[in-house]
């Protein structure tokens, strides 16, 4: 068994090596498309998916345990070597994955990891695996003890800030006062870099903004209205609790800010404030855009703004991951 450290310790190697910290995968993923599109002469055949390094810290602890566990199982195989490890092995451990009950989304994950590190193409349709299904996940659709831990006063100021702007978790400990968007005296947005440094602009909601200018004001006094200190400034110092469930806030806000943007555009209100211009978060592309105004009964342009708000630029995504809140 100890041959699996082995292996185990040439996995990780291999997986240092693609470290792309601090770098944007958004630009990576458009030199890597630039680059197919001059030599092929044409996207068929791209997979926007796939683009060297690893870019997020999170994804790189992720990845690192599933490559320890499939060091173990390697090694009671009989294999002693990382370099003897084959497709058809790796192939063989998803399967044994799914077989002993592991979840469509923990053996999706194996196989994400796997196909970096070894450079594959495993699909789970080749390897006759389950589709995750959205239906499935619980994790922040009920109520549970690290819900009722969360709202803790402790972390307070911490949860209505992810309730106002639905920002993702790393967001907490990262953003800067010089982040917060102003109109006549008050938080209005905020600007984000998160996820492969995808950069966004994300309003806050109405109901929040007296609560995200307090937040803000109270720092303010505290350096005493020092712009040269006060614009770096991080909004939050303490560490963010793992036990959030900060992704079910994400859900509450793209809900409210949904109904929000419906409710102001149904009675001819402005959808911002001051220079703020949410409309540029709907960037719709490919199969999203259409001459129907309409995307499952809504305003197919608020679809959009939300879903840009949240980061991401898929009608498809608002509904599927966090419509379980509209």
């Amino acid at each position: 068994m100890a041959n699996w450290k082995r292996i185990d310790k040439s996995l990780q190697h291999r997986l240092s090596g693609m470290a792309r910290f601090g770098q944007s995968k958004h630009e990576a993923k458009q030199e890597a498309r630039a680059a197919y599109l001059k030599e092929h002469g044409t996207l068929t055949g791209w997979n926007p998916s796939k683009v060297d390094g690893i870019y997020g810290i999170k994804t790189m602890e992720t990845y690192r345990s599933a490559m320890t566990d499939f060091s173990k199982w390697a090694a009671n195989q009989g294999l002693n070597n990382a370099s003897k490890i084959t497709r058809e092995h790796a192939a063989q451990y998803l399967r044994e994955r799914e077989a002993e009950g592991k979840s469509a989304w923990t053996v999706t994950r194996d196989m994400s990891a796997i196909n970096k590190v070894f450079g594959y193409d495993l699909r789970k349709k080749e390897l006759g695996l389950h589709d995750r299904r959205q239906e499935d996940v619980i994790r922040s659709r009920n109520e549970c003890q690290h819900d009722r831990y969360a709202h803790a006063e402790r972390y307070k100021d911490e949860v209505d800030f992810a309730k106002a702007c639905g920002c993702r978790r790393q967001s907490i400990e990262q953003v800067q006062y010089r982040d917060l968007v102003w109109h006549n005296g008050r938080v209005v947005a905020v600007h984000l870099v998160e996820k492969g440094g995808k950069e966004r602009t994300a309003p806050v909601l109405n109901e929040y903004k007296d609560r995200i200018t307090e937040i803000a004001q109270g720092i303010a006094e505290r350096h005493n209205n020092d712009n040269g200190k006060l614009e770096n400034e991080r909004l939050f110092t303490q560490e963010y609790s793992h036990m959030i469930d900060n992704h079910a806030f994400r859900a509450e806000y793209a809900a409210n800010l949904f109904r929000q943007l419906e409710h102001e555009r149904e009675q001819g209100l402005p959808l911002c404030e001051g220079d703020y211009e949410v409309e540029r978060l709907c960037n719709l592309r490919g199969r999203d855009i259409s001459d129907n105004p309409q995307y499952r009964g809504h305003d197919r342009d608020i679809c959009g703004m939300v879903s840009g708000a949240l980061g991401h630029n898929r009608l498809e995504v608002v509904f599927s991951s966090y419509g379980y809140k509209m």
